[in-house]
């Protein structure tokens, strides 16, 4: 079951750690400004489908949904690979994106039916691959692009996305009738929060390109904050009327409990994921104030060591985690990386200095901290309501990651050895505030699902 659980991360995680290496073929054949265009829709697409997919799995079963879901990534892969426009390779990124909801689908599965230490280290193993299989993956990204374009990119991932379907439909149990919910589905709820996320996602990104006073950009934002004030109203109707079981519990969510999971986990994203996803890769491959290392050579040096680090140190954390509680290795891991970020802002044309940070960022950020937000919003949930806080907080990765790309965009864009030094400053100074966030966290007991004996036998 664990295997095939991470096969399907594994066929999500892949559309973002291999492409790194091949941003400059991409722009080359797509155009300038597409390689953001196309992480920008792919992540907004994750946070909307987690929000509302989630949560229907609450009704529909979670194994329907991954498999679901799954099918969806494999179209748009195909999409990816025959379409020769940005628009349609958009199209197929924002089905591949919609399966970021595989992560929060795992944690709950195990959550339901691993306990202890195994529910731990398995958690680990998972979130291991959240920066890629142990490095290989961009290793092969860089090497596939550089010889036959980032094409061959997407046709490897379909295949593997192939197996995921088979695995998880042949390995990962059928949900029991008593742990589906017996109520409805918030449809109307899924639809407002859907359109506040997308909204929200890209008001930042036509503010960072357009200007953030531009009429698409106040556009985006006014719909944005009258979709969720309306959430916030026919949410709290429908708790009052019970009609329905609410999508957002408006309560649950202004407890310590739930929001400042939610705020520190966009804010890490927009801070220091973004130093793996974009301005690591912007220094390496840039040919003038940067290394101008091909896309190979960029993985074996900067994505490589870090990932590797990762796989070593997820499930060791995770089994740490439930003794210790995973609030307070999100901070610990929060501290570590805001410390490495500072160290890459200060040696950022040190090519050596930043082989071993990228490494450390690998430990603290990848394995530590990930590992922590990554099953919080599992564990954080209220026990009659497991996927209503899950689908939110992993919403906020996609948010999180969309703000990282719009603001350092413009920042890194110039090219310019000050440029790079002021970004990572940047990602180092977000971290101090999400620091401060998780320290208002209040940490909820983590109970897990008594079968693991039966499952693991």
């Amino acid at each position: 079951m664990v295997a095939a659980l991470v096969l399907s991360v594994i066929s999500f995680q892949l559309n973002a750690t291999m492409l790194g290496p091949a941003f400059y073929d991409i722009e080359t054949e797509l155009g300038k400004g597409s390689f953001a265009a196309m992480s920008t829709y792919f992540y907004l697409a994750g946070a909307v489908a987690n929000v509302v997919l989630i949560r229907w799995s609450d009704y529909i079963g979670r194994k329907r949904v991954l498999l679901a879901i799954m099918a969806l990534l494999c179209v748009g892969t195909v999409l990816c690979v025959v379409g020769t426009s940005l628009p349609v390779v958009l199209a197929g990124r924002v089905m591949q994106g919609a399966c970021n909801v595989t992560f929060g689908l795992a944690f709950l599965i195990m959550r339901e039916r691993l306990s202890g230490a195994t529910f731990g280290v398995c958690c680990g193993v998972v979130t291991s691959v959240n920066g890629g299989v142990a490095g290989v993956d961009a290793l092969l990204g860089g090497f596939l692009a550089d010889r036959f374009g980032y094409r061959s990119i997407f046709l490897l991932i379909l295949v593997i996305g192939v197996g995921g379907i088979v695995f998880g439909w042949r390995a990962v149990p059928s949900d029991e009738p008593g742990r589906t919910a017996s109520d409805r589905m918030d449809w109307v709820g899924a639809a407002l929060i859907g359109l506040g996320v997308a909204a929200l996602i890209l008001f930042i990104s036509s503010g960072g390109d357009s200007g953030w006073s531009s009429p698409l950009a106040l556009t985006f934002i006014v719909v944005a904050i009258v979709a969720l004030a309306l959430l916030v109203v026919f949410e709290k109707r429908v708790a009052e009327k019970r009609v329905a079981t609410p999508l957002v519990d408006i309560d649950q969510m202004r407890s310590r409990y739930a929001w400042p999971l939610i705020a520190a986990t966009t804010l890490n994203m927009a801070s220091f994921m973004v130093i793996v996803g974009f301005i690591i890769l912007k220094i390496a491959e840039d040919p003038d104030s940067g290394f101008g290392l091909d896309g190979t050579t960029t993985a074996v040096l900067f994505l490589t060591p870090g990932a590797v680090v990762q796989l070593i140190t997820a499930p060791l954390i995770g089994r740490l985690a439930v003794r210790i509680g995973f609030v307070t290795v999100l901070r610990a891991g929060i501290v570590g990386s805001i410390v490495v970020t500072a160290l890459l802002a200060v040696f950022a044309q040190n090519r050596s200095a930043l082989i071993l940070l990228m490494a450390a960022l690998g430990c603290a950020f990848m394995g530590v901290t990930l590992t922590a937000m990554s099953v919080l919003g599992v564990t954080q949930a209220p026990e009659g309501k497991p996927g209503s806080l899950p689908g939110i907080s992993n919403a906020a990765f996609g948010v999180g990651s969309s703000i990282g790309f719009a603001w350092a965009g413009p920042v890194v864009g110039s090219g310019t050895v000050g440029s790079f030094t002021t970004a990572l400053w940047i990602c180092a100074a977000i971290g101090v505030v999400a620091l401060g966030f998780s320290l208002v966290l209040r940490p909820r007991a983590l109970e897990t699902g008594p079968t693991v004996v039966a499952v693991a036998h």
